[in-house]
């Protein structure tokens, strides 16, 4: 079945019988189908097509004022896009028949804007006298108004009021109403006996992701010269990792196109070869399917009828990486949404300009088989001293311990020695300018397993796995110090539920001085702010850290109850404080668990 030829047969037939179910598991395409249809539809003026999501809406009167909004949209045409326009609209459409249009008329006694209390044109409500019909236009230009009503089982209303509201259009408008859900997500006991009051057929879409992959790329509108012909000839490559990202999640693919269009336009602004342009493509989007966390698990039916999915022993992201495609400018922009052309251009430029390539560069960057004998006498010895001198990021460091695992196994003689130890140290001293934010540790999507490095190495690479939850706490800290200090671009309390690695010492400096000198009504909001603080997760903090927060707790503790004065709004406050601090769960055991 040609589900695209169904759904215009439907739109095109004289008769209506009903409206036009369209379902089928989420992802498959659905809405993007019929967007594509009424895209193509209103162009061509064959029709005017509406699509409403019904995410969100909770009455019957919001679903009606988007149809009006619609259809006035359809009706007024460009007239209803500025305000310096739409007094023109009043009046001209007053000749398709709206009598209201005189009310706002200037001349007419007793009916002016004025005179109803109204202060401009644009106060007067126009779509609310708009009467929604099954057409828009009138002799050669009159078409169907067609309505597409998408997210059915995601809307709050209950499906009795909602079937019911949509009936309206088709019982007593006669307008075609194209009704898009996914069935197996509605669970209402009313669905099904309204279902049949109101719907008269039914089409089933399979995810043929193949086919709407061609088309998503068929249809793509390019913003830089010869980036539709790029992705045409990579189609394949581009069904391949939409496949291995078993998301199912064509919204994130299509992203994924757009974003890199910026990276196509970049890349073809230097002299660089862009062969390997097309593996960057594939690790831009495998990151991007990474970053991203199914929100919806697919169903059964779904997974038997996609022709994309890997066999379960296929690997996942075969050719993420391939020729030296990871770029960390992708990073920066899927982790932070910050797109940095003139870093791009500047990796390019270290990556695929072969003159420019120290053996350092090499042995951190290169896969183990592009690297010569002289990468590793000179590249390895340099990269292990940078360790040792915390110079190395995560991503570096993890693959550094893998590739001297690997050249020890293939019995590749080392040309130093290795201390792990030394590598320990140098990452602590790292940590350390990180937490200060005088260092910027780029986030890091490289893992490893525990047979592709080291056993010695394995605790220094537990160490750096982790860093995501040391470096999310250290970022918490600075943004604690910034509130403190008043540099926070909120003037609220530091929000709370949010977790500290430890009540450091330079923390407790800071707090006592700040609150010393603020105002009550600040002292009191400090206060709250550090009680609702946690300190006590094994997930980002270790026993040494809880001890040194309860350490200095103890501290703030006895440098309140030091603080004296004649301010018995300031004594109630620390009272208060000293209570709640001497009653914190940190405060109640030497060993949380």
């Amino acid at each position: 079945m040609d589900v695209r030829e169904e759904i215009l047969d439907y739109i095109n037939r004289n008769e209506l019988t009903g409206a036009l179910l369209l379902t089928g598991p989420w992802g498959c395409g659905k809405s993007y189908l019929v967007k594509e249809i009424a895209k193509e539809l209103n162009s061509s003026k064959k029709a005017a097509v509406a699509t409403i999501s019904l995410f969100g809406l909770d009455s019957v009167a919001a679903i009606n004022k988007r149809v009006k909004d619609e259809y006035a949209g359809f009706m007024l045409g460009s007239l209803g896009k500025t305000a310096k326009k739409l007094s023109k609209a009043f009046k001209t459409v007053a000749k398709d028949g709206m009598e209201v249009a005189s009310i706002a008329a200037e001349g007419v006694p007793g009916l002016s804007a004025a005179s109803r209390g109204l202060s401009s044109i644009m106060d007067y409500d126009i779509f609310g006298f708009i009467e929604v019909k099954n057409t828009i236009g009138k002799g050669e230009k009159e078409r169907n108004f067609i309505l597409v009503f998408d997210d059915l089982e995601r809307s709050n209303l209950t499906k009795k009021d909602l079937l019911g509201a949509l009936n309206e259009y088709v019982e007593n408008k006669q307008i075609r109403v194209i009704i898009v859900a996914d069935e197996e997500k509605i669970e209402s006991e009313d669905y099904k006996e309204y279902k049949e009051k109101l719907i008269s057929r039914t089409i089933r879409m399979a995810a043929d992701y193949g086919a709407l992959i061609d088309q998503i790329v068929e249809v793509y509108s390019e913003t830089s010269t010869g980036y539709k012909a790029f992705l045409e000839e990579n189609r394949e490559l581009i069904k391949q990792v939409f496949s291995e990202s078993k998301s199912f999640n064509l919204r994130t693919l299509k992203s994924a196109l757009a974003d890199f269009e910026r990276v196509y336009a970049a890349w073809q602004e230097t002299e660089i070869a862009t062969a390997n342009m097309k593996w960057a493509l594939y690790t831009f989007a495998a990151e991007m399917f990474v970053s991203k966390v199914p929100t919806v698990k697919e169903n059964e039916d779904n997974k038997r009828n996609s022709a994309l999915l890997l066999a379960p022993e296929e690997k996942q992201y075969v050719y993420r990486g391939k020729k030296q495609s990871s770029f960390y400018a992708f990073t920066k922009w899927i982790s932070h949404g910050e797109w940095d052309k003139e870093l791009f251009i500047q990796e390019l430029h270290e990556k695929y300009t072969e003159a420019n390539r120290s053996p350092l560069e090499r042995i951190l960057q290169y896969s183990l088989w592009s690297l010569e004998q002289k990468d590793i006498d000179t590249g390895l010895p340099e990269a292990i001293g940078q360790a040792y001198q915390g110079k190395l990021s995560r991503r570096n460091l993890i693959y550094l311990l893998t590739k001297i695992h690997t050249l020890r196994e293939l019995s590749v003689p080392l040309p130093c020695e290795i201390d792990y130890t030394r590598m320990e140290a140098g990452l602590k001293e790292r940590n350390k300018g990180i937490m200060q934010g005088t260092i910027d540790e780029p986030p890091c999507n490289t893992f490893a397993m525990g047979d592709q490095i080291d056993e010695e190495a394995r605790p220094f690479y537990s160490m750096i796995e982790r860093m995501d939850e040391q470096i999310a706490a250290w970022e918490s800290r600075r943004r604690f110090i910034d509130y403190l200090n008043g540099e926070s671009d909120s003037t609220s309390r530091f929000r709370r539920g949010q977790y500290l690695e430890e009540f450091d010492d330079e923390l407790l400096r800071v707090f006592e001085e700040r609150y010393a000198s603020a105002s009550n009504e600040d002292k009191w909001e400090y206060a709250k702010s550090l009680l609702g603080i946690a300190f006590d997760s094994h997930e980002y903090s270790t026993e040494e850290n809880m001890n040194t927060t309860r350490s200095n707790f103890e501290k703030l503790l006895d440098w309140l109850v030091s603080q004296q004065g004649n301010d018995g709004i300031t004594l109630a406050i620390n009272k208060q404080f000293i209570q709640q601090l001497e009653d914190h769960d940190m405060m109640k055991t030497e060993n949380k668990q």
